[in-house]
């Protein structure tokens, strides 16, 4: 069996990427088979699929939209390759911005898997070096875990 999809090997694949790839292929199977027609199978882009496939779906903040973690969750992602910090109860995804900040990667990769606000605050960083990270906003913290829920700071209409 084919162990890539694309160039990606399956084992690196993100859970909807795996998804898409497990569902074509149930798909190309069931088709050949004559056990069902080819629309009626789907990819992770429709969350009722997934529903329907019974994968546990991401909650959504009721206030902002966002997906919810817990800081439990964020902490897995600490490494080089895969770096995630908490700026303000957002959680971002910071791996690919690591070799582009310019205090140098190490400072973040201090604070990696987990809050940093306090790190952030303490450099002085400014609301626009905040607002350079929505590009890799990935969610938020969820709301019995956050420390800043009475400021707007993370609150999208505040912007």
């Amino acid at each position: 069996m084919k162990q890539t999809y694309g160039d990606t090997p399956l084992h690196m694949l993100q859970p909807k990427a795996l998804f898409n790839f497990t569902s074509q292929a149930l798909g190309f199977v069931t088709q050949s088979l004559g056990l069902r027609e080819p629309s009626s199978y789907t990819t992770a882009d429709d969350d009722d699929a997934l529903c329907r496939y019974g994968l546990d779906i991401r909650e959504k903040d009721e206030e902002t939209g966002l997906d919810t973690y817990s800081l439990s969750e964020v902490s897995y992602h600490e490494t080089y390759d895969d770096c995630w910090i908490v700026l303000y109860d957002k959680v971002f995804d910071v791996t690919r911005f690591l070799l582009e900040h310019p205090g140098g990667e190490d400072v973040i990769l201090e604070n990696a898997g987990r809050d940093a606000t306090l790190a952030f605050q303490g450099v002085g960083h400014s609301t626009m070096a905040l607002r350079a990270l929505d590009d890799y906003l990935v969610g938020i913290v969820r709301p019995e875990e956050r420390m800043y829920t009475n400021q707007n700071t993370y609150r999208q209409d505040a912007r």
